[in-house]
């Protein structure tokens, strides 16, 4: 599962080149939301240098986001995301695409996190009454 925070660029790293048959190659996203089944599509740019460990992308989420520049405007939720490999770079339909990866993306308000510390140099004190 991958986490995904709202209003933020995401770095996602998924195996994609095991069942990429492409050359060269590009990656349609899709995002479909478990709830309401409405999908969401981008073409993020191949980041990464070491294609057989692990592909690696920069996906951004934002209002009125530009598909082809790897931006999307995901809601609050859970989704399940599929990869596909394509020859176009523009190509925003998966219709007769193969799938090179599927899993689930959780996409979280970030600006809701607490960060909790824990420091093991205080000594607890007890008050008895």
């Amino acid at each position: 599962m991958i986490l995904f925070n709202k209003n933020a660029v995401n770095n996602i790293c998924p195996t994609l080149y095991e069942k990429t048959t492409l050359d060269p190659v590009y990656y349609l996203f899709e995002f479909e939301n478990d709830q309401t089944k409405v999908k969401y599509y981008c073409i993020p740019t191949e980041l990464s240098t070491e294609l057989l460990r692990y592909n690696e992308f920069d996906i951004e989420d934002k209002t009125n986001p530009v598909a082809l520049n790897g931006e999307v405007d995901l809601p609050i939720g859970t989704y399940t995301y599929k990869v596909y490999e394509q020859s176009s770079s523009t190509n925003l339909d998966p219709t007769g695409l193969d799938v090179v990866e599927e899993d689930i993306l959780q996409v979280k308000d970030s600006s809701t996190y607490t960060n909790t510390t824990y420091s093991p140099d205080l000594e607890n004190t007890y008050y008895e009454g």
